[in-house]
């Protein structure tokens, strides 16, 4: 782990946990990013900021492994990465989320402002991972 792992994955959570909060205010999802609360009944009465927190703290560890494995695959282009992970995690989670009954559904109810943001996320971490590898050979 060095610096620059830690404020990476601190800046990527924290401007994933910023956007999904202003995604879902504009209503540019149709689901709670702190939704997952109510469905485990962990958090139920606990005040909103406190999921948040937890989501935060999620996305750090999640973005911390994320990269973690862009440094391991700094061979391939970090767009072509990113763009990868960031399909198939906006798919995946929409999926989860929806449940669609048939494919088309489920491209259907893809939020592109979602997939975008996760499209920034990633290449930012797999950018400074892929450069922070080469620079320090």
């Amino acid at each position: 782990m060095t610096k620059t792992m830690i404020w990476t994955t601190v800046v990527a959570a924290l401007f994933t946990t910023a956007s999904l909060k202003m995604l879902h205010y504009f209503n540019f999802i149709k689901w709670s990013p702190i939704g997952w609360a109510k469905k485990w009944l962990l958090f139920g009465s606990t005040h909103e900021w406190w999921k948040w927190s937890v989501l935060f703290i999620v996305l750090f560890i999640i973005f911390g492994i994320f990269y973690q494995v862009a440094v391991r695959t700094s061979r391939i282009p970090p767009s072509v990465t990113a763009l990868c992970i960031s399909a198939i995690a906006a798919v995946t989670i929409e999926w989860l989320i929806h449940a669609p009954t048939s494919v088309t559904e489920g491209f259907k109810t893809l939020s592109i402002p979602f997939f975008s943001i996760l499209a920034i996320v990633s290449r930012f971490v797999t950018g400074t991972a892929v450069y922070m590898k080469k620079s320090f050979r």
